[in-house]
């Protein structure tokens, strides 16, 4: 692999705090015995080799997720919303814009809005604001939170329909400052004795049309200090931006009884989020790492013990055909090779080959079967080298009979293993099945209740 500045930074971190650890904090004993399973012969360097990619991987999501954020946060900073006290709308047939803004009154205080700046319009009439109102029915209908409509201090519920009733409910406010037709109080300045104003329910059906006017009583909330002069700062804006609908820039107020007023954009805060998500995305993929070695491990076993009745059957017949374990050992690595699709595929071969190996460069043929079943990691495969050094040291003859044996209870597990494995299965399919069972039971059953 091609060693780019992430690789050296990586190698430098792995030489800096991984190799030199033994408390187990940063270097984990499991990965090195997992990845020795996996590369019997390169396992030191593979070990140093996984934990370079993945110190580097994971500086490489962290190092985009802080590069995403900062031009975020550029972006922001060099193309504001707000600039100037002016902010440009959208053009015609274009969505209303929600901006968060800062605005700051004189030298004292720094308030945070959001303004709804809605599209530019060319000379044409606003829609016509038709909304819901009600009938003596209604009146518990839309109190939400108030005890009378004599003494509304809290938005009303005003519902579009009745249930039971076919007529739709438009509704329409006397006094838009106070109240508007979605019964929302307006932040306006109040009498203490309250306003009253009216809510008028339009009620249509067909060619049926009839209005009912509901009377309200609305009293005002005690606001702070800071509260009263958020509600006027937003009015000021509220008013520039109605009049300024048919202009492209919204020019906001500058001045409020006095006092300066200093418009700008107030960052999403966004790209905070953005960088935390990518150091715990980092975080992350340095550590699943290690998983997915251990599902390699994993597999890797399992395609071991598939494999093992039919070494143990191979084996099993080239002793009864009259050759010495060690040349029968060699002719199973030597018509592994020969299959071309499956080589190196399986990992008992590449074992069976190393002992082979071992056995060429001069360690003794029972050492290099021990070695053989430490290096399998399987109990299996110890029992099997123990099988085998054990005919080496007392010479036994019965070891062809005792691997056929042995070659039938492997079968016989494997049968049982698949047996489980089917089980496993069909188990897992129960959830999809009685899903499938209730949407037809439901596609049956729904058509029936439906034409009661």
């Amino acid at each position: 692999m091609k060693k780019d500045f992430l690789y050296r930074t990586a190698e430098k971190i792995f030489i800096q705090f991984i190799e030199k650890d033994r408390s187990g904090k940063w270097f984990s004993v499991q990965v090195k015995e997992n990845i020795k399973k996996l590369y019997p012969f390169s396992g030191k360097e593979k070990v140093r080799e996984h934990y370079i990619l993945k110190i580097r991987l994971s500086l490489l999501v962290c190092i985009l997720g802080i590069l995403f954020a900062a031009g975020l946060l550029l972006s922001e900073v060099l193309q504001p919303v707000v600039e100037e006290n002016r902010v440009y709308r959208q053009g015609y047939s274009g969505d209303m814009q929600e901006i968060p803004v800062k605005v700051t009154a004189g030298d004292e205080r720094e308030h945070e809005l959001v303004l709804k700046v809605k599209e530019r319009l060319y000379g044409k009439e606003q829609l016509e604001e038709m909304y819901e109102d009600v009938l003596p029915v209604l009146e518990n209908m839309i109190l939400g939170e108030n005890e009378s409509l004599e003494s509304v201090k809290t938005d009303l519920h005003l519902t579009a329909e009745v249930p039971g009733y076919p007529f739709q409910i438009e509704w329409e406010s006397q006094n838009y400052h106070v109240i508007d037709a979605e019964g929302k109080l307006q932040e306006a300045e109040l009498p203490e004795e309250g306003i009253q104003t009216g809510l008028n329910a339009v009620f249509t059906y067909e060619d049926f049309r009839a209005e009912y006017l509901f009377y309200i009583q609305i009293y005002p909330r005690t606001l702070t200090e800071e509260e009263a002069e958020v509600r006027k700062i937003f009015e000021a804006a509220e008013k520039a931006e109605a009049e300024s609908r048919e202009k492209e820039i919204l020019q906001l107020p500058s001045e409020l009884e006095g006092k300066p007023l200093v418009w700008s954009s107030r960052g999403s805060g966004m790209w905070i989020g953005i960088l935390f998500l990518a150091i715990v995305a980092a975080g992350l993929v340095y550590y699943l790492r290690d998983e997915d070695l251990k599902k390699e491990v994993y597999e890797r076993e399992e395609q071991m013990r598939r494999e093992y009745p039919e070494i143990v059957s191979k084996l099993s017949v080239y002793l009864g055909a009259g050759m010495t374990l060690r040349t029968a050992w060699e002719k199973i690595c030597a018509d592994q090779e020969k299959r071309k699709t499956d080589r190196f595929e399986n990992p008992v071969y590449e074992e069976m080959k190393i002992a082979c190996q071992e056995m060429k460069s001069g360690i003794s043929e029972t050492s290099a079967y021990e070695r053989f079943g430490k290096r399998c990691g399987i109990p299996l495969y110890g029992k099997f080298s123990a099988l085998l050094t054990q005919n080496l040291r007392k010479g036994s003859t019965r070891l062809s009979s005792l691997l056929k044996e042995e070659s039938r209870a492997a079968f016989g597990e494997r049968k049982n293993s698949a047996r489980r494995a089917g089980e496993e299965a069909g188990t897992k399919l129960l959830l999809p099945m009685m899903m499938m069972l209730c949407i037809v039971m439901l596609m049956i059953l729904l058509p029936a209740f439906m034409t009661f």
